[in-house]
């Protein structure tokens, strides 16, 4: 398969970026060198390469693909055991980033591919984060990422249903990109999301039980000047400062890029 054929594959299944990730197919798994297809039409006749554009041209997504995703400053192993890490999850991690304390210990709850403990972690001095997931599956790509980026002596791992039960200790931070979309809407997603686990999506009838419920339980195992910080919907800011306030926290609203809701920062109102 040429690359024009495979972009043109792509093209024609609809691939927003189509050229990007037949570049990126053949790059990864073929080994093609960049800047050599920049100026050849390079041919690759390997089965696992015309393969894998069929799977991008079915709306496989490309991370799963090529086996891995690039977020904040790192590269994640990523498949279908966790959520693609995303752009906007970048803003969670980077106020971690700015406001964890050297020496802190922090919660990471739900954390999938461990993108957001790894990169707070990697990201600043003398830390310790306890990763948390339902799945036993994620909970080992997530070992296996703090390993490749260097932050495994400063990690746990703890599998349990976040939802239901509380993790022991306390912490100056509880970092979550929870499931936050509601129930209803959930059918009507990019069709490259069915791709996903889809526990990692729901988030009750309003969007909001996993907030209500982390929010509960960890509201007072918060050290002094500590705070929950969660990745939202863009339209869930108003559910959020209702739920500090019924646990008597304050509550910051950061936006996105585009000016949309994006986190919130809980913390003790006294």
């Amino acid at each position: 398969m040429k690359l024009s054929e495979a972009i043109k594959r792509l093209v024609e299944a609809g691939i927003p970026n189509a050229k990007h990730d037949a570049m990126e197919i053949f790059s990864d798994l073929g080994g093609i060198d960049k800047a050599r297809m920049i100026f050849s039409d390079v041919e690759i006749k390997d089965e696992i390469i015309i393969s894998a554009i069929e799977d991008r041209a079915s709306r496989r997504p490309l991370q799963y693909i090529i086996g891995k995703a690039y977020f904040y400053n790192e590269e994640y192993e990523v498949n279908e055991n966790c959520l693609i890490p995303r752009q906007d999850t970048e803003i969670l991690v980077d106020f971690a980033v700015k406001n964890l304390p050297s020496g802190a210990r922090f919660l990471d709850l739900c954390t999938g591919s461990g993108c957001v403990g790894i990169s707070a972690l990697k990201n600043t001095l003398g830390t310790n984060a306890v990763l948390v997931d339902i799945s036993e599956a994620a909970i080992e790509l997530s070992r296996r990422n703090a390993e490749r980026n260097g932050v495994i002596d400063r990690a746990e791992f703890v599998v349990t249903d976040a939802l239901m039960n509380t993790v022991d200790g306390e912490y100056f931070a509880v970092l979550s990109n929870p499931p936050y979309v509601k129930d209803s809407v959930y059918g009507e997603l990019d069709e490259e999301i069915f791709h996903e686990p889809k526990m990692a999506f729901l988030g009750g009838s309003d969007g909001c039980d996993f907030y209500r419920s982390f929010t509960a339980r960890y509201k007072d195992r918060i050290t002094a000047g500590g705070f929950i910080a969660y990745e939202i919907g863009y339209d869930q800011g108003e559910s959020l400062r209702k739920i500090a306030e019924e646990n008597l926290m304050t509550c910051e609203i950061i936006p996105d890029f585009s000016g949309n809701d994006r986190v919130a920062v809980l913390r003790k109102s006294n």
